[in-house]
């Protein structure tokens, strides 16, 4: 995704322990857990514009967090799910 953008990416969160994922919140089997998502954001590009680019590269897990200013992206096996958070 950097070499897309080619800005630099901003992450939020990316691996979280137990603790720390319930402090802030975090599903109890999110993929932070696991090392396997970050939370994202990219200065002076709109949120909308960043889910567009983390949609063509196929993640399997995109977080739409608009409110927050985030994306979350995950690469969880399956099929993509999509949500708004």
């Amino acid at each position: 995704m950097r070499n897309i953008i080619n800005k630099p990416i901003y992450i939020n969160s990316g691996y979280r322990c137990k603790e720390e994922n319930q402090r802030v919140g975090g599903v109890p089997g999110s993929y932070h857990l696991l090392g396997m998502a970050v939370d994202i954001q990219v200065k002076d590009i709109l949120l909308s514009d960043l889910l567009v680019y983390a949609q063509g590269i196929e993640f399997n897990g995109i977080g739409f967090y608009e409110n927050k200013n985030f994306l979350h992206l995950d690469i969880r096996p399956g099929p993509t799910q999509f949500w708004k958070g």
